[in-house]
């Protein structure tokens, strides 16, 4: 199965008029709309309450200095750069743990089949 993902604007009549693009074929097709919770936005993805906390610190910090990122000093950014790339840490899986993760699904399966 394909999957096409558009973002759409559900009017106060509730109808939605879809134009898809010509390169998806017509016939049988399924449609699953996908609703944001109150105060979310369909682009966003559910945060641990950890990282919400952490990202509003550094918004909050960044949107202090009025300045562009182009305007600041080449030590200026790339300090700014570490500092966005550090609030992910600890909120995804390592390599490692992904790994190990994937040999326990794979001999699950291996003993689930072997029987």
């Amino acid at each position: 199965m394909q999957a096409h993902e558009m973002d759409v604007i559900i009017q106060e009549d509730h109808r939605v008029v879809v134009e898809l693009p010509p390169e998806i074929r017509s016939g049988p097709a399924r449609m699953i709309l996908l609703i944001p919770s109150e105060g979310e936005t369909a682009a966003e993805e559910p945060r641990p309450p950890e990282a919400r906390g952490r990202m509003a610190a550094l918004h909050a910090e960044l949107a202090a200095d009025p300045r562009t990122f182009w305007e600041l000093s080449p030590e200026e950014r790339r300090a700014r750069l570490q500092r966005v790339r550090g609030i992910g840490r600890g909120l995804l899986s390592t390599s490692e743990e992904f790994a190990r993760r994937k040999r326990e699904e794979i001999e699950l399966e291996e003993r689930k089949f072997a029987h």
